[in-house]
Protein backbone atom coordinates (compact mmCIF):
# COMPACT_ATOMS: atom_id res chain seq x y z
CA UNK A 1 0.00 0.00 0.00
CA UNK A 2 2.92 2.17 1.34
CA UNK A 3 4.87 1.30 -2.29
CA UNK A 4 1.19 2.16 -4.33
CA UNK A 5 1.31 6.31 -2.38
CA UNK A 6 5.38 6.52 -3.31
CA UNK A 7 4.43 5.40 -7.28
CA UNK A 8 1.28 8.44 -6.78
CA UNK A 9 3.17 10.97 -5.41
CA UNK A 10 6.12 10.09 -8.17
CA UNK A 11 3.61 10.66 -11.05
CA UNK A 12 2.14 13.66 -9.63
CA UNK A 13 5.53 15.38 -9.32
CA UNK A 14 6.44 14.75 -12.26
CA UNK A 15 2.80 16.21 -13.90
CA UNK A 16 3.12 19.26 -11.62
CA UNK A 17 5.88 20.62 -13.64
CA UNK A 18 4.23 20.39 -16.67
CA UNK A 19 1.18 21.77 -15.74
CA UNK A 20 2.38 25.04 -14.83
CA UNK A 21 4.35 26.40 -18.14
CA UNK A 22 0.93 24.89 -19.89
CA UNK A 23 -0.96 27.15 -17.52
CA UNK A 24 1.24 30.03 -18.09
CA UNK A 25 0.93 29.88 -21.60
CA UNK A 26 -2.51 30.15 -21.64
CA UNK A 27 -2.20 33.14 -19.40
CA UNK A 28 0.33 34.47 -22.70
CA UNK A 29 -2.79 33.92 -24.19
CA UNK A 30 -0.71 31.88 -26.99
CA UNK A 31 -4.34 30.21 -28.25
CA UNK A 32 -5.82 33.39 -29.23
CA UNK A 33 -4.65 34.92 -32.80
CA UNK A 34 -4.90 38.67 -33.39
CA UNK A 35 -7.72 38.54 -35.22
CA UNK A 36 -9.83 37.59 -32.45
CA UNK A 37 -9.50 40.87 -30.68
CA UNK A 38 -11.64 42.69 -33.48
CA UNK A 39 -14.84 43.02 -31.63
CA UNK A 40 -12.68 44.11 -28.62
CA UNK A 41 -11.20 41.62 -25.92
CA UNK A 42 -12.61 37.82 -26.73
CA UNK A 43 -15.03 36.59 -23.56
CA UNK A 44 -11.92 33.75 -23.31
CA UNK A 45 -9.14 36.39 -22.65
CA UNK A 46 -11.91 37.70 -19.69
CA UNK A 47 -12.24 34.68 -18.30
CA UNK A 48 -8.02 34.99 -17.66
CA UNK A 49 -7.98 38.68 -16.39
CA UNK A 50 -8.43 38.63 -12.38
CA UNK A 51 -5.73 36.28 -11.95
CA UNK A 52 -2.00 37.39 -12.52
CA UNK A 53 -3.19 38.84 -15.90
CA UNK A 54 -3.51 42.52 -16.84
CA UNK A 55 -4.92 44.25 -19.70
CA UNK A 56 -4.11 47.83 -20.75
CA UNK A 57 -6.02 49.18 -23.82
CA UNK A 58 -4.83 52.09 -25.74
CA UNK A 59 -7.65 53.79 -28.38
CA UNK A 60 -7.24 57.11 -30.67
CA UNK A 61 -7.81 59.77 -28.52
CA UNK A 62 -10.43 62.30 -29.85
CA UNK A 63 -12.14 65.06 -28.50
CA UNK A 64 -15.45 64.23 -26.35
CA UNK A 65 -17.67 67.06 -27.81
CA UNK A 66 -17.12 65.80 -31.15
CA UNK A 67 -17.91 62.19 -32.75
CA UNK A 68 -14.87 60.14 -33.90
CA UNK A 69 -16.24 60.08 -37.38
CA UNK A 70 -16.01 63.45 -38.28
CA UNK A 71 -13.02 64.81 -36.63
CA UNK A 72 -10.85 63.11 -39.33
CA UNK A 73 -13.92 62.16 -41.54
CA UNK A 74 -14.08 58.11 -42.73
CA UNK A 75 -10.65 56.82 -41.06
CA UNK A 76 -9.25 53.75 -39.46
CA UNK A 77 -9.18 53.91 -35.62
CA UNK A 78 -5.92 51.85 -34.21
CA UNK A 79 -6.78 50.34 -30.91
CA UNK A 80 -3.63 48.53 -28.90
CA UNK A 81 -4.47 45.62 -26.73
CA UNK A 82 -1.55 45.61 -24.06
CA UNK A 83 -1.51 42.10 -21.96
CA UNK A 84 1.21 41.24 -19.32
CA UNK A 85 1.32 38.86 -16.12
CA UNK A 86 3.76 37.53 -13.95
CA UNK A 87 4.02 34.55 -15.35
CA UNK A 88 4.57 35.10 -18.59
CA UNK A 89 5.86 37.90 -21.16
CA UNK A 90 4.06 41.25 -22.40
CA UNK A 91 1.28 40.54 -25.59
CA UNK A 92 0.77 43.04 -27.33
CA UNK A 93 -2.36 43.01 -30.03
CA UNK A 94 -2.85 46.23 -32.89
CA UNK A 95 -6.26 46.37 -33.89
CA UNK A 96 -7.46 48.82 -37.07
CA UNK A 97 -10.93 49.16 -37.82
CA UNK A 98 -12.79 51.33 -39.93
CA UNK A 99 -15.22 54.30 -38.49
CA UNK A 100 -17.43 55.71 -40.56
CA UNK A 101 -21.29 57.07 -40.22
CA UNK A 102 -22.15 53.36 -40.57
CA UNK A 103 -20.26 52.16 -37.78
CA UNK A 104 -20.96 54.36 -35.16
CA UNK A 105 -23.79 54.83 -32.85
CA UNK A 106 -25.52 57.85 -32.00
CA UNK A 107 -28.21 59.12 -28.96
CA UNK A 108 -30.05 60.86 -31.74
CA UNK A 109 -30.96 60.02 -34.60
CA UNK A 110 -32.51 63.08 -35.83
CA UNK A 111 -33.15 66.30 -34.72
CA UNK A 112 -36.97 66.13 -33.45
CA UNK A 113 -35.27 62.91 -31.53
CA UNK A 114 -32.98 65.47 -30.04
CA UNK A 115 -35.95 68.23 -29.41
CA UNK A 116 -37.76 65.93 -27.78
CA UNK A 117 -35.44 64.32 -25.39
CA UNK A 118 -34.16 67.85 -24.09
CA UNK A 119 -37.53 70.04 -24.43
CA UNK A 120 -38.48 70.36 -20.34
CA UNK A 121 -42.09 71.19 -21.96
CA UNK A 122 -44.47 71.46 -24.83
CA UNK A 123 -43.86 75.02 -25.06
CA UNK A 124 -40.05 74.82 -25.34
CA UNK A 125 -41.05 71.82 -28.25
CA UNK A 126 -43.33 73.76 -30.28
CA UNK A 127 -40.42 76.67 -29.89
CA UNK A 128 -37.45 74.64 -31.14
CA UNK A 129 -39.28 72.87 -34.16
CA UNK A 130 -40.11 76.12 -35.40
CA UNK A 131 -36.34 77.88 -34.44
CA UNK A 132 -34.41 74.87 -36.58
CA UNK A 133 -36.60 75.54 -39.28
CA UNK A 134 -35.52 79.42 -39.07
CA UNK A 135 -32.14 78.61 -38.73
CA UNK A 136 -32.04 76.24 -41.91
CA UNK A 137 -34.00 78.91 -43.69
CA UNK A 138 -31.37 81.49 -42.31
CA UNK A 139 -28.48 79.73 -43.19
CA UNK A 140 -29.54 78.67 -46.60
CA UNK A 141 -29.53 82.61 -48.02
CA UNK A 142 -26.24 83.30 -46.07
CA UNK A 143 -23.01 82.65 -47.12
CA UNK A 144 -19.32 83.64 -45.05
CA UNK A 145 -16.21 85.09 -46.86
CA UNK A 146 -12.65 83.25 -46.16
CA UNK A 147 -9.43 83.48 -47.16
CA UNK A 148 -7.58 80.39 -48.44
CA UNK A 149 -4.76 79.63 -45.93
CA UNK A 150 -5.01 80.40 -41.76
CA UNK A 151 -7.75 81.46 -40.34
CA UNK A 152 -6.46 82.42 -37.01
CA UNK A 153 -7.82 83.93 -34.04
CA UNK A 154 -7.80 87.87 -35.42
CA UNK A 155 -10.15 86.61 -37.88
CA UNK A 156 -12.02 84.50 -35.76
CA UNK A 157 -15.33 86.77 -36.45
CA UNK A 158 -14.99 85.81 -40.33
CA UNK A 159 -15.28 82.94 -40.06
CA UNK A 160 -17.07 81.56 -37.00
CA UNK A 161 -18.61 84.01 -34.81
CA UNK A 162 -21.43 85.15 -37.57
CA UNK A 163 -22.26 81.31 -36.99
CA UNK A 164 -22.92 81.34 -33.31
CA UNK A 165 -24.62 84.61 -33.41
CA UNK A 166 -27.12 83.83 -36.02
CA UNK A 167 -28.28 81.06 -33.83
CA UNK A 168 -28.20 83.17 -30.83
CA UNK A 169 -30.43 85.70 -32.72
CA UNK A 170 -33.02 82.99 -33.59
CA UNK A 171 -32.89 82.51 -30.38
CA UNK A 172 -33.75 85.62 -28.90
CA UNK A 173 -37.53 85.69 -30.85
CA UNK A 174 -38.53 82.76 -28.59
CA UNK A 175 -37.03 84.45 -25.52
CA UNK A 176 -34.37 81.94 -25.77
CA UNK A 177 -36.90 79.07 -24.43
CA UNK A 178 -35.54 76.83 -26.82
CA UNK A 179 -33.08 73.32 -27.12
CA UNK A 180 -30.15 74.96 -28.27
CA UNK A 181 -27.20 73.24 -28.97
CA UNK A 182 -24.34 72.01 -26.19
CA UNK A 183 -21.78 71.03 -28.83
CA UNK A 184 -21.51 72.48 -31.77
CA UNK A 185 -19.28 71.70 -34.31
CA UNK A 186 -18.56 72.49 -38.29
CA UNK A 187 -17.63 69.30 -40.20
CA UNK A 188 -15.88 69.50 -43.93
CA UNK A 189 -17.27 66.44 -45.79
CA UNK A 190 -15.00 67.56 -48.99
CA UNK A 191 -11.63 68.24 -47.01
CA UNK A 192 -12.04 71.52 -48.33
CA UNK A 193 -11.33 73.08 -45.01
CA UNK A 194 -9.94 71.30 -41.71
CA UNK A 195 -8.77 72.35 -38.08
CA UNK A 196 -5.19 72.20 -36.24
CA UNK A 197 -5.90 71.81 -33.40
CA UNK A 198 -3.48 73.29 -31.04
CA UNK A 199 -1.87 71.62 -28.04
CA UNK A 200 -2.20 74.13 -25.29
CA UNK A 201 0.31 72.36 -23.08
CA UNK A 202 3.57 73.28 -24.58
CA UNK A 203 2.25 75.33 -27.54
CA UNK A 204 3.05 72.87 -30.44
CA UNK A 205 0.57 71.90 -33.39
CA UNK A 206 -0.80 68.79 -33.86
CA UNK A 207 0.09 67.90 -37.49
CA UNK A 208 -3.21 65.41 -38.29
CA UNK A 209 -5.91 67.18 -40.21
CA UNK A 210 -9.14 67.25 -38.63
CA UNK A 211 -12.12 68.21 -40.52
CA UNK A 212 -14.06 69.08 -37.91
CA UNK A 213 -14.24 71.21 -35.14
CA UNK A 214 -16.17 73.10 -32.11
CA UNK A 215 -17.70 76.16 -33.28
CA UNK A 216 -17.97 77.20 -29.86
CA UNK A 217 -14.65 76.95 -28.85
CA UNK A 218 -12.60 77.52 -31.91
CA UNK A 219 -9.74 80.45 -31.10
CA UNK A 220 -7.16 79.79 -29.03
CA UNK A 221 -7.58 75.98 -29.40
CA UNK A 222 -7.74 75.57 -32.56
CA UNK A 223 -6.64 77.69 -36.30
CA UNK A 224 -9.15 77.04 -39.13
CA UNK A 225 -8.04 76.08 -42.66
CA UNK A 226 -9.18 76.80 -46.20
CA UNK A 227 -7.33 75.00 -48.81
CA UNK A 228 -9.05 75.65 -52.09
CA UNK A 229 -10.68 78.35 -53.38
CA UNK A 230 -13.97 78.83 -54.12
CA UNK A 231 -17.53 77.53 -52.25
CA UNK A 232 -16.14 75.10 -49.40
CA UNK A 233 -19.76 73.57 -47.85
CA UNK A 234 -19.28 72.94 -43.92
CA UNK A 235 -21.95 71.04 -41.66
CA UNK A 236 -22.95 72.26 -38.54
CA UNK A 237 -23.80 69.34 -36.44
CA UNK A 238 -24.22 68.51 -32.47
CA UNK A 239 -21.81 66.32 -30.72
CA UNK A 240 -21.07 65.83 -27.01
CA UNK A 241 -22.85 63.05 -24.80
CA UNK A 242 -25.91 63.65 -27.00
CA UNK A 243 -24.74 63.69 -30.22
CA UNK A 244 -26.88 64.04 -33.17
CA UNK A 245 -26.70 61.30 -36.63
CA UNK A 246 -28.60 64.23 -38.80
CA UNK A 247 -26.93 67.25 -39.62
CA UNK A 248 -28.43 70.71 -38.47
CA UNK A 249 -27.74 72.37 -41.71
CA UNK A 250 -25.17 73.49 -44.67
CA UNK A 251 -22.70 76.55 -43.96
CA UNK A 252 -21.53 77.57 -47.06
CA UNK A 253 -18.28 79.61 -47.27
CA UNK A 254 -16.71 81.64 -49.97
CA UNK A 255 -13.08 81.18 -49.87
CA UNK A 256 -10.85 83.70 -52.40
CA UNK A 257 -7.35 83.85 -52.76
CA UNK A 258 -5.42 86.09 -50.36
CA UNK A 259 -4.25 89.49 -51.54
CA UNK A 260 0.03 89.43 -53.21
CA UNK A 261 1.83 90.76 -50.30
CA UNK A 262 2.61 94.57 -51.60
CA UNK A 263 6.22 95.52 -50.72
CA UNK A 264 6.85 99.45 -49.68
CA UNK A 265 10.63 101.26 -48.66
CA UNK A 266 10.37 103.19 -45.48
CA UNK A 267 13.26 105.83 -44.45
CA UNK A 268 13.60 107.72 -41.11
CA UNK A 269 16.93 110.00 -41.60
CA UNK A 270 19.59 107.00 -42.66
CA UNK A 271 17.43 104.18 -41.51
CA UNK A 272 15.98 102.39 -44.06
CA UNK A 273 13.55 99.41 -43.80
CA UNK A 274 11.44 97.11 -46.52
CA UNK A 275 7.76 96.04 -45.47
CA UNK A 276 6.02 93.63 -47.38
CA UNK A 277 2.18 92.34 -46.39
CA UNK A 278 -1.41 92.62 -47.54
CA UNK A 279 -1.39 96.23 -46.47
CA UNK A 280 1.70 97.10 -45.38
CA UNK A 281 2.45 100.58 -43.19
CA UNK A 282 5.67 102.27 -41.84
CA UNK A 283 6.70 102.11 -38.62
CA UNK A 284 5.97 105.76 -36.36
CA UNK A 285 8.35 107.68 -37.49
CA UNK A 286 9.20 106.33 -40.86
CA UNK A 287 7.91 107.92 -43.84
CA UNK A 288 7.11 106.05 -47.10
CA UNK A 289 9.70 106.75 -50.68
Amino acid sequence: MKKFAVILTLIFSLLVPTALPANASEKCLANFADSEWANGTPSGVKNLLGFDLVESIARTKVPFFINPYYVYGEHNEKITYTYSGKNCSNRVVDISKPINQQTLSFKNQTLNDYINKKARNFLIQENSFKYYAEVRESFTQKSFMASKGKVSLPNFNVAIFPIMKTLDELATKYDRNVVRLDYPFIHFPNKCGYFLQINTGDGSVERARMYAAPASYLGRQAILMFETSGECIGELREGGQNDLAEKITDIRYVVTDPAAPVAITCKKGKSVKKISGANPKCPKGFKRT
